[in-house]
């Protein structure tokens, strides 16, 4: 199952804009767009929104964002950051009024 994910990172990570550029590159590799039909999220199983602008995977429902690194996302949950937009606690005094 994950070996045939890998290949298609691979590839994906190779075939773009290889030229010699090594980590001092200032532009971002971009994520291969045919991924994201496979790509979900590994804590909700949900799929997962691409920020162009960010080069990132965001999961609104968990409110969470994945870093894509050279073309590849890390997908790591310990890697992910979380975004600003939570929703109100049950208990809180919020959603009590």
């Amino acid at each position: 199952m994950l070996r045939c994910g890998t290949a298609v990172l691979r590839r994906a990570a190779s075939g773009g804009g290889g030229h010699g550029q090594g980590q001092g590159s200032s532009l971002a590799q971009p994520l291969e767009p045919s991924l994201l039909r496979f790509l979900v999220c590994p804590l909700s199983k949900r799929p997962l929104r691409y920020e162009e602008a960010t080069n990132e995977l965001i999961n609104e429902e968990l409110g969470i964002v994945y870093p894509i690194i050279d073309g590849i996302p890390n997908m790591i949950p310990e890697a992910a950051r979380t975004t600003q937009k939570k929703p109100p606690a049950e208990g809180s005094k919020e959603s009590e009024q």
